[in-house]
């Protein structure tokens, strides 16, 4: 390495100047003027749950549920196909990761073998008499609780960013869990935040058979004792939520016609009364199937279903195609809540609360303060260890630390790290470890002193023959640092990450920075003495 080469100082105040544009944002917040956001970014430093407070949600999901609901999807896929070509199916079984077709004759068996073998490629298919079973392959069911994990960590991304709360942390964890944090939420907030995570958001259209003030009433009508016996009908009962005194009860079809997954839109509106409500519509395919649904339905009530319950069931008086209303006894938030979720999605699988946790902001300054004070106590004992032990050496080292700090925190900015209180502690171990290299650094320097040599070049030998030394103690610190980083999560993530950065930046710190400082106060004929 030239003694001052114009590249490398070039290249640092470069990174410095980035590092100062990125930081920018964390200290003026809106102050920031109107242009800045085209040209520059706008995000700075994050901060975490536990410095800024807010709500920490560890769910659960229930992704052996999308395994039953593909093989609905499969039955009602070959039903509609044996309808169009006129094949009677007798009934049909769920049994795990199986679903068996029941046949009338030979006939009808041999006319739908054709259909299943379609599926071929994601179950095995037998014959047993007047049967087909489908079994889905082991490759395909993992396939299908993976998606539907990843289904519901993208829904409820959504949700949590259209409620207008920025950088919520929504990770994977584990094989069947998902992590939520939302940063910064308010009190009047967090309620909501979590109902809005918890909520099915699960939409269905069915027409009604039949209404009562009570189930029991309802049961006794079908000649039934429990909805069990009732869904051996083929029909479900719901509770109702609509308002109305005798209509407490409903009976249905169990299987929903229409779905809210063919929604293209939801907004809050008001009904004729004035009372909140949510306007929905549909897209292409969904249109088509409500259009249908309605017109074949004429003077029969439609029931609106919202997570299992029937929030209004309106007289279908003429076809209707494109859009509707759901009423109810909403609340003004309630339903800017429902028309949120509704157009983010409904949840593909159910999901769990396992861990529910609420920070408050005053605890997360407690964090910041102690965070600083740990940094600043820290920062200041290595300044004076550094200068009393090796003099300028120890100077140009903490002018380097000073710039390391500064590349670390806009690498954090830059890459949308959120800092949390590991992370802090982070920060605090790299200014240990760039300390340490520079040791390395400074007493293999005082070793070529010991020999004779001239102050530049016993620098040169010093930085030369320590940079293997320094790399190799570095490297394996930072690959225990990825590893966290790739298994870890939440916290142990945050600190590996901020530990990986650090590392780099110190090894540049360390090799590049320091050195320049140092040959540009040895770069002249006459070099000082060496005070170190």
């Amino acid at each position: 390495m030239n003694r001052v080469s114009r590249t490398w100082i070039s290249l640092i105040v470069i990174i410095a100047v980035l590092s100062i544009i990125l930081l920018t944002p964390t200290f003026l917040g809106d102050q920031l003027p109107g242009w800045w956001g085209k040209v520059f970014p706008k995000r700075g430093v994050r901060l975490g749950l536990d410095l800024k407070g807010g709500v920490f949600l560890l769910l659960g999901v229930r992704s052996e549920e999308a395994v039953d609901q593909e093989l609905t999807n499969i039955k009602d896929l070959i039903s509609e196909q044996l309808n169009k070509d006129k094949i009677l199916l007798k009934g049909f079984e769920k049994n795990g990761e199986a679903l068996t077709l029941n046949f009338f004759t030979k006939r009808d068996l041999d006319n739908a073998r054709e259909i299943g073998t379609s599926y071929s490629d994601v179950a095995d298919i037998k014959e047993t008499d007047l049967s087909i079973s489908f079994t889905l392959k082991g490759s395909y069911v993992e396939e299908l609780q993976r998606r539907a994990i990843d289904q519901v960590k993208q829904v409820i991304e959504n949700r949590v960013t259209e409620f207008g709360l920025v950088e919520p942390v929504i990770q994977r964890a584990g094989t069947d869990r998902v992590i939520i944090q939302v940063p910064g939420a308010s009190a009047f907030d967090r309620e909501r935040i979590i109902n809005i995570i918890k909520r099915a958001a699960v939409l269905e259209f069915k027409i009604v058979e039949d209404i009562g003030p009570s189930d029991q009433t309802l049961l006794a009508k079908f000649n039934v004792s429990s909805p069990e016996e009732l869904a051996d009908q083929g029909l479900k009962l719901h509770a109702g939520d609509t308002g109305v005194e005798n209509e407490k009860f409903f009976v249905t079809g169990n299987e929903a016609q229409v779905t809210g997954q063919y929604l293209s839109d939801a907004r809050l509106t008001f009904d004729e009364l004035g009372r909140p409500a949510v306007s929905f519509s549909f897209r292409g395919e969904g249109a088509n199937k409500f259009g249908k649904l309605t017109e074949e339905n004429l003077q029969r009530r439609l029931a609106i279903v919202l997570d299992g319950v029937i929030k209004s069931a309106p007289n279908i008086e003429d076809r209707i195609t494109s859009q509707g209303i759901i009423r109810g006894s909403f609340a003004l938030d309630e339903a800017k809540d429902l028309a949120l979720v509704l157009r983010s999605g409904a949840l593909p699988v159910p999901v769990v609360v396992e861990q529910e946790r609420t920070v408050g902001p005053s605890l997360g300054r407690d964090s910041i303060e102690k965070g600083k004070l740990s940094m600043i106590v820290g920062g200041i004992l290595v300044v004076v260890f550094m200068i009393f032990f090796y003099r300028l050496q120890g100077l140009i080292a903490d002018m380097a630390l000073a710039i390391n700090m500064l590349f670390i925190v806009g690498f954090l900015s830059a890459f949308g790290i959120t800092l949390t209180l590991p992370g802090i502690a982070g920060l605090v171990l790299t200014l240990g470890m760039a300390v340490d290299g520079n040791v390395i650094i400074f007493e293999r320097i005082k070793e070529e002193v010991r020999v004779g040599k001239s102050p530049l070049a016993a620098i040169d030998a010093g930085y030369s023959r320590s940079l293997w030394t320094v790399l190799d103690a570095n490297i394996t610190t930072l690959l225990t640092a990825l590893i966290l980083f790739w298994f870890g999560t939440g916290p142990i993530k945050g600190f590996a990450a901020t530990l990986s950065i650090g590392i780099v930046s110190t090894v540049f710190s360390n090799v590049v920075v320091a050195r320049m400082i140092t040959n540009l106060f040895y770069a002249e004929k006459k070099a000082p003495a060496l005070s170190i």
